[in-house]
């Protein structure tokens, strides 16, 4: 299994960046249409026998010189049905799962990664990508499993299986939800199953109810996965409307994070709210041509009479 980890540094330009080594490709920004990576997300995927875990946040309580949270990001990958993913990253998964999306009154892994990546460490790994700068975070990583001192998750059933439906969703407030997807994340890496799990917090339980399943982000999943499985976790309760300024067309958001006119609203002109009704008063503002050569004559008379009389004063003093 191969272990990244990504913090953000102390200084006030020092941003995330992984330490001590950097996966070969960031697969999981594909998801920008279902998870806000500044926010708590997880991404999984299985294909091919190998497998990829993105989770992230896990807070550090610490804060950079200009105030911003510093948290821990992980990125794993291995082979499907390595004895890893049962002793190691199914249980750390269920343990984030129940701390941050969960809201358990713990910090059992917040604190194991905390004390294994002080700061010292973080400023010396941080952007470092040589084999020895690998080797010790991987040290790191290990000494936090040990720490966290974790019950092995059950093995897959060896026996067959219902396959999995082409799209679940449950919610992530929920136990009994968080429970069902971990159960599909373990089919996934244990390599019974094919596909993509994802608790996106760009999407909500309302939108799983109104046909999420035909939205453009899950068609372009579909699109990028066929003919397999898709699991989601969504966010509890409604997706919040955009409140519409007066003059302006009603915006709401779509199941798929999209911006659209509201329904029954009619396209914006760009006429404004109350127009004023057209008016024959001059502008004070605006000068006709008349007007403007009408004064630049009188600004000349006037600087050749001056001009006459400094003459006329000058030869009477000589």
């Amino acid at each position: 299994m191969d272990v990244h980890i990504k913090m953000r540094g102390e200084g006030v330009n020092e941003e995330y960046d992984f330490l001590g080594g950097e996966p070969d490709k960031e697969w999981w920004l594909d998801l920008a249409d279902l998870v806000d990576w500044n926010r708590q997300g997880l991404g999984v995927q299985a294909r091919s026998g190998d497998w990829s875990v993105y989770l992230s946040p896990i807070p550090s309580g610490r804060r950079d010189a200009r105030g911003r949270q510093r948290e821990f990001k992980i990125a794993l990958n291995g082979t499907c049905g390595h004895p890893t993913v049962t002793a190691v990253v199914l249980p750390l998964l269920a343990l984030w799962l129940e701390e941050v999306p969960g809201a358990k009154d713990t910090s059992c892994l917040a604190d194991a990664l905390s004390d294994e990546f002080p700061d010292e460490a973080i400023s010396r790994l941080r952007g470092k990508h040589t084999p020895n700068h690998r080797r010790e975070t991987r040290q790191r990583f290990d000494a936090v499993v040990g720490n966290l001192d974790l019950d092995p998750y059950p093995s897959a059933d060896t026996q067959p299986r219902e396959v999995l439906s082409a799209v679940w969703c449950g919610v992530h407030d929920q136990a009994k939800d968080r429970c069902g997807f971990l159960e599909r994340v373990s089919r996934l890496l244990s390599g019974s199953e094919e596909g993509i799990a994802v608790l996106g917090n760009l999407v909500y339980e309302s939108d799983a109810k109104n046909d999420f399943a035909e939205s453009s982000s899950v068609t372009r999943l579909r699109e990028a996965w066929p003919d397999t499985a898709l699991t989601l976790l969504v966010r509890p309760g409604e997706r919040p409307t955009v409140p519409a300024r007066p003059g302006s067309p009603r915006v709401t958001s779509s199941p798929g994070g999209e911006v659209g006119q509201g329904k029954g609203m009619a396209a914006p002109t760009l006429a404004t709210a109350n127009p004023k009704p057209p008016t024959n008063e001059r502008n004070p503002h605006q000068t006709d041509p008349e007007r403007f050569l009408r004064r630049v004559a009188w600004s000349c008379a006037g600087a050749v009479l001056f001009i006459m009389i400094v003459m006329l004063v000058v030869t009477l003093l000589l």
